[in-house]
């Protein structure tokens, strides 16, 4: 897909674009280029959506941005990476070319099933922010993201 399709080809166009950026990035990260102490997965991760809102305009504080991954960080990396993709496309074309209910499962059971405390923490800065995921959470799991940020402040 050329360079014009990937910026106004649609929800197509910024799927292509999302994982070409998160390959280039996790390339990067494999080959020692970026420094990181993150995998090259959450580098890319990391990186495509970062780079997403740069190229919008709209760059976001890397602690906002890493609390806004945690869904896409304790999956599985292929479906992390899907996600990620779908997410955006969420986002920006608002959710009729998106895979939204596919999207709100993933999330949900994301989030359900992790046991990283840290992260569930993290997520409160998602949630505290209203990052897009936040009207895909069921009660149960953002009640559970409640619950690790008044943890992590009794610590």
């Amino acid at each position: 897909m050329g360079v014009w399709n990937k910026l106004f080809g649609g929800a197509e166009g910024c799927r292509e674009a999302m994982r070409e950026s998160y390959e280039k990035h996790a390339q990067l990260a494999r080959q020692g280029q970026l420094g990181a102490v993150e995998t090259p997965h959450n580098c890319g991760l990391y990186g495509a959506l970062g780079s997403r809102y740069m190229a919008g305009g709209k760059p976001k504080p890397e602690v906002l941005l890493w609390g806004e991954l945690v869904p896409f960080l304790v999956m599985r990396e292929d479906v992390g990476l899907k996600a990620l993709v779908e997410y955006v496309v969420y986002q920006e074309y608002q959710p009729g070319n998106a895979d939204v209910s596919w999207l709100r499962q993933a999330i949900n059971s994301a989030l359900r099933s992790c046991v990283d405390s840290e992260r569930i923490a993290l997520a409160g800065m998602g949630l505290v922010n209203q990052v897009a995921w936040c009207a895909l959470l069921e009660s149960d799991v953002r009640e559970r993201i409640d619950r690790g940020m008044l943890q992590l402040g009794e610590q």
